[in-house]
């Protein structure tokens, strides 16, 4: 095992199919997955969401020890505002250019990066203490957050690049979607408009090409491959982690028991997982929405291997 925590970073936009790439990837040995660890702090420690294995997060054992190695001494959640406050100074895209360039960062952003990455690097460590897995599935797929740990070099950083149709990005980010891990009120998922979507879907996969250029080992995936050949999309992927273990097909399942934190509803899905396209967007998606998103990603669809005029 690598002397710093080895971290697969799914990277891409949401609505792509990460969370279920992740919790399969659970089936792998020495895999541990554990969601977007990127809002652990204010989904998890904050407001207390479920965790993946049904309990509230501050009632999970296995949170319980990860949060008692990393965060640092202290009233819980004095330290968890503290902590939360350095993440909002540089864990977001208008910082990229000073995560990628040392010399543009101020004195400010120095002492911020500082503190908060070094927390990073305890969770991390912690996440492969008490899992005693050898590598770490964050499914956060946000870009800055990756550029955090990218110019942290806390972690020993992989990047895995899941890649979704944009207009089925766009279409999905339309409908509205329960969120069960809120336990204490009824709360819907997060809508976006089809040109912020496609905007954003631009801006990330761009990002992330340039974070290819940089990262020790990055593997692209698209999803529609992924639900078509399942078993042979997860074993070339298991094969890129250097695990050394063969995926039988009817390994094609989460462990029994996942603690992750945020992400798709079917993480409460008490039904075995189901690789399957979901293709609603091709009968349902408005011909304007369609139009202005093929607009704004044209060219890196091309580049990725989408027919522009798909429906």
């Amino acid at each position: 095992m690598s002397a710093r925590p080895s971290v697969v970073y799914i990277g891409g936009t949401g609505r792509s199919g990460s969370t279920l790439l992740a919790r399969l990837l659970t089936g792998v040995p020495g895999v541990v997955a554990v969601g977007e660890l990127r809002y652990v702090l204010q989904r998890g420690v904050i407001e207390d969401h479920l965790c993946g294995c049904g309990l509230p997060f501050r009632k999970c054992l296995f949170w319980k020890e990860i949060l008692q190695k990393s965060l640092p001494p202290g009233d819980v959640d004095a330290v968890t505002a503290h902590l939360k406050a350095l993440a909002h100074g540089v864990d977001r895209n208008r910082y990229i250019p000073m995560l990628v360039w040392p010399r543009l960062r101020t004195p400010g952003f120095r002492r911020r990066f500082a503190e908060y990455t070094g927390y990073l690097g305890r969770l991390y460590a912690a996440i492969a203490e008490v899992s005693g897995e050898s590598v770490i599935v964050d499914s956060s797929k946000d870009p800055s957050y990756a550029f955090v740990l990218h110019a942290a070099g806390g972690v020993d950083l992989s990047l895995l690049h899941l890649i979704r149709d944009s207009r089925a990005v766009a279409f999905s980010w339309t409908r509205p979607k329960l969120r069960p891990e809120v336990h204490s009120h009824v709360a819907h998922m997060a809508t976006r408009s089809p040109a912020r979507s496609g905007v954003l879907w631009t801006g990330y996969h761009l990002l992330f090409e340039w974070l290819e250029r940089h990262v020790r080992r990055y593997y692209r995936v698209r999803y529609e491959d992924f639900v078509a050949e399942p078993e042979r999309v997860l074993a070339e992927i298991t094969q890129w982690l250097q695990a050394g273990v063969d995926v039988p097909v009817d390994s094609l399942r989460a462990a029994d028991v996942v603690h992750d934190i945020s992400g798709n509803p079917l993480r409460f899905d008490d039904q075995p997982l189901r690789v399957s396209a979901d293709e609603e967007w091709t009968t349902r998606m408005p011909r304007r929405a369609h139009r202005i998103v093929t607009l704004l990603t044209g060219p890196l669809l091309r580049r990725y291997g989408y027919r522009r005029d798909a429906s």
